[in-house]
């Protein structure tokens, strides 16, 4: 079991958790189908503690692709990756590190509030740049306890 971030928004003066649309879509959820939230205020708090290792077992998201085309100008020009939010999940939240593990080394990262890699990111542009519209970023979790894609 995979902890995720959602996000709280509010409509009409109520709180609502909105789902990534990748968790959505892996767990073939609808609208109006009740789920399971368990909150806890312990950040390193272990979700398999809750349900223990009996719960049922769903496929766990262990990789994603960024489409390059959703912000060329933005990688080329100024050495950032956008990541849209619907794949932020996947990564720590916003500012927290984590390390890239990339064909020129490993890179120590976070996504910004505004949904970028911008900290080590201009030597894997230099040498992988400049990128074409049809490229993609295959992102794959290798190691979750010590935050390495």
């Amino acid at each position: 079991m995979r902890l995720i971030h959602v996000k709280l928004e509010k409509i009409r003066n109520k709180l609502f958790v909105k789902i990534p649309e990748l968790i959505a879509e892996a767990l073939h959820l609808k609208e109006g189908e009740e789920i399971e939230i368990s909150i806890h205020s312990e950040p390193a708090f272990a979700q398999g503690e809750l349900w223990g290792d009996d719960s049922e077992e769903v496929d766990e998201i262990d990789d994603i692709y960024l489409d390059i085309s959703e912000d060329l100008h933005t990688l080329n020009m100024y050495n950032r990756i956008y990541v849209p939010e619907k794949y932020r999940f996947f990564f720590p939240p916003a500012d927290i590190d984590f390390f890239l593990t990339t064909n020129v080394g490993q890179i120590k990262t976070h996504i910004t509030t505004s949904g970028y890699f911008t900290k080590g990111v201009r030597s894997w542009v230099e040498v992988n740049g400049p990128l074409e519209p049809t490229d993609r970023i295959h992102v794959l979790l290798l190691d979750e306890n010590r935050k390495i894609y």
